[in-house]
């Protein structure tokens, strides 16, 4: 059974908000360092039990990870993977939330939709630098379109960065991002505001393309399919 991620979701948003309010810092650091976890099952508003999951992780210097980890109550119902929400609680008593990603089944929706491409940066790799402090560095062939590269009337542009042959991606600069989607697969797509769309596939013996940012998340597409995701 799958998990249902739009009810898990708000029971996730629901139970960081509470935490959000009434932590306390040295709190969270004696949890941390007890390694404690709270965890509470609750019933959905579609009428399935869920277990939830609190815990603390290190972040940063003097800062700590507020987790809460949604999954299916019973066992047998295990999703492989829970929902996660998280936020950041900095010693003095600040907190944020890290990049906003959205983990789906097959994919993650990266925190970059309304980001503008402020740099295109051109050497042995394809490089867009984007105005919210993130980047996404191309390293293996990828392919423009005007559309979606599904369409039928799509007429597919190669660029490789190799061999500085990235001439029509110079356009990109001053689009502003409306998705950006990397799939665990290890395909990358990104679609900007001027109909066009990037797409990249892994590469059997490199690392095809990587993002960095906001904050301290990055995404490495590894040789021959998946992600190395560091947060």
């Amino acid at each position: 059974m799958k998990l249902n991620e739009k009810v898990a979701a708000r029971i996730a948003e629901e139970y960081l908000d509470r935490w959000r309010r009434v932590a306390r810092y040295d709190e969270l650091v004696v949890m941390e360092e007890n390694d404690d976890k709270d965890w509470e099952n609750v019933t959905g508003q579609d009428g399935q039990e869920y277990k939830v999951l609190s815990y603390v992780l290190p972040y940063g210097d003097e800062t700590l990870r507020m987790v809460i980890s949604v999954n299916h109550r019973r066992e047998d119902h295990a999703a492989a993977d829970p929902l996660i929400r998280e936020a950041v609680m900095r010693s003095d008593g600040t907190v944020t939330t890290p990049a906003d990603l959205a983990e789906l089944e097959d994919r993650w929706l990266l925190p970059y939709r309304g980001m503008q491409v402020v740099q295109v940066w051109v050497s042995y790799q394809l490089t867009l630098l984007l105005d919210g402090d993130a980047q996404v560095s191309i390293a293996s062939t990828a392919t423009l379109t005007g559309g979606p590269l599904s369409a039928p009337d799509a007429k597919p542009v190669q660029l490789v960065p190799e061999r500085q042959e990235v001439a029509p991606a110079l356009a990109l600069f001053g689009a502003t991002l409306v998705s950006s989607v990397v799939f665990k697969s290890g395909a990358l797509r990104l679609v900007f505001d001027t109909g066009t769309h990037l797409n990249v596939t892994p590469d059997s013996r490199y690392e095809a393309w990587s993002t960095c940012g906001p904050d301290d998340v990055r995404f490495v597409c590894l040789p021959g399919g998946g992600l190395s995701i560091f947060r």
